[in-house]
């Protein structure tokens, strides 16, 4: 059974590079019927970020990725916080100590500075210059007795190469003696990420690890454990780096910024799994927009690129008005709803037309609510743009357009254009699609008009404020008879 696994440190809230890690394990297990397993790994706690963790577990979540051992669901082989295991790490680093495979290094920071001060000014290759590795039983004896502190370092061989398969990248090779002697357990008995990672990995049974290519360098130094403790090392997949369209390192400029602030923005959870899992990996068919389960189904580690993947924030911002148009009618309602109730992006909080349409949620009929969002589903990429969109909707305080205003007021037909419909309606409780199309064109026809459009377009400015939006006809059916009569009228005393 393939084993995968999502392995984050809490020293933070997951960005788009880091969750969409998360999502090709996810992929990979669902594809292949597996496990896709959550490992906190927080053993480096000076750094650890409160509130980190609940961030993580929510962008999970509001992705769509469900994870079958971990955090709040346990599993055979927890815990599945490396801070409760650490046991589990200093019994494998003795192990690799009585093999001769690790080795107690005693040397201090200032030590170590000046080594690499000397390494920088005489123009040499910088780490650790392995002093310590061929101390003496003695000399280690009476450092420890002394009371000296130490960390166990991994006894990489000094000659030869490791070579792994890299299922995106093929064949790599490093040269042994080019690779630093990593620390493995800190001076303060916790374990570094190499040991830690690796032991996790082959105790909880990971078959495919999938991480990004910022990992390559230090997958020699797991090689040399792997084999150390004799275990079989599982498949590895180094996803490719995330870039600007610009071409250069993904930045804020360019977007990279928390996973759950897109959530802030108004962008759905599915659109943003979408997009990411497109950056670097493609279905092999000509498809763009994805569910979950159907990325799943095409999903291969085959399908990783190893050439840099491009975010587009504009490509983003389309895909997510492709899944906006895919909502029902009643998720579009909860969707809009809870983002609403939720938000704290402040570019939306300052807006005007928020607790408009919060009112609307709290005090109108859930069905006109509704139709109101639909008519406007088509033309909004951000859940944030409904409150505009809708605002002529949900109130008579709408904002006008009176520079549009300005060309209709030079025609003498419109206060007889709005006269006649004011007229009809009266005494009328509702309208259909068509027969709104009817009465527009039965009042053209009295009022003289050759082309349809210069009833069209004063009627709309009349009843939304503006030039543009959703279908004439359709926006009148749902406005109905009285408020297109006071609004008519509102605007025929602007002329």
């Amino acid at each position: 059974m393939v084993r995968v696994r999502y392995a984050p440190s809490p020293t933070g809230s997951p960005h788009v590079g880091n969750i969409r890690t998360a999502l090709f394990n996810y992929l990979l297990a669902r594809k292949t019927g597996g496990q896709f397993v959550v490992r906190i790994e927080d053993t480096d706690r000076a750094r650890e970020v409160h509130g980190a963790l609940d961030d993580i577990l929510e962008s999970l979540r509001w992705l769509g990725m469900t994870w079958d051992e971990g955090p709040e669901v346990g599993g055979p082989f927890a815990p599945y916080f490396q801070s409760e295991r650490t046991e589990i790490y200093r019994e494998h680093a003795q192990m690799l100590l009585e093999a001769g495979r690790a080795y107690k290094c005693f040397c201090t920071s200032d030590v170590l500075d000046e080594m690499r001060e000397y390494q920088r000014i005489n123009k040499l290759p910088t780490g650790y210059d392995r002093r310590c590795r061929n101390l003496s039983a003695e000399q280690v004896q009476s450092n420890i007795v002394a009371g000296m502190p130490f960390v166990v370092r991994l006894a990489m061989p000094l000659e030869g190469t490791t070579v792994f398969e890299d299922a995106v990248r093929g064949k790599v090779e490093y040269e042994n003696k080019l690779v630093d002697d990593q620390v493995l357990m800190k001076s303060d008995g916790w374990p570094t990420y190499h040991l830690a990672n690796v032991v996790d990995d082959h105790l909880q049974e990971i078959t495919h690890v999938i991480r990004g290519e910022e990992w390559i360098a230090s997958t020699p130094k797991h090689m040399v454990l792997y084999e150390a403790f004799g275990w079989p090392p599982p498949v590895f997949a180094h996803a490719p780096v995330i870039k600007g369209p610009d071409g250069s390192k993904l930045s804020k400029r360019h977007g990279d910024t928390r996973c759950l602030d897109y959530r802030e923005k108004g962008f759905l959870g599915s659109a943003v799994a979408n997009f990411i899992a497109l950056i670097g990996w493609s279905p092999k068919d000509d498809r763009e927009v994805l569910s979950l389960h159907e990325m799943a189904q095409a999903f291969a580690i085959e399908g990783l690129q190893p050439s840099p993947g491009v975010f587009d924030i504009q490509k983003l911002q389309w895909m997510n008005g492709v899944h906006i148009r895919a909502l029902s009618p009643d998720d579009l309602y909860h969707t809009v709803q809870e983002f609403d109730s939720r938000t704290q992006d402040e570019e939306y909080l300052v807006q005007p037309e928020r607790e408009i349409l919060r009112k609307a949620f709290a005090e109108l009929p859930r069905g006109y609510v509704t139709q109101a969002l639909v008519l406007e589903q088509e033309r909004v990429k951000l859940l944030g743009e409904f409150a505009a969109a809708c605002e002529f909707f949900f109130t008579e305080d709408f904002s006008f357009d009176d520079a549009a205003a300005a060309k209709w007021r030079e025609k003498g037909h419109v206060p007889r254009l709005f006269d006649g419909l004011i007229t009809r309606l009266q005494d009328r409780e509702s309208l259909t699609h068509d027969e709104c199309e009817a009465l527009v064109g039965e009042v053209s026809d009295a009022v003289g008009l050759e082309k349809r459009a210069e009833a069209i377009h004063p009627i709309r400015l009349a009843l939304t404020g503006r030039t543009k939006g959703p279908g004439l006809f359709d926006l009148m059916a749902l406005l109905g008879p009285a408020r297109m009569g006071e609004r008519l009228a509102r605007t025929k005393s602007r002329f």
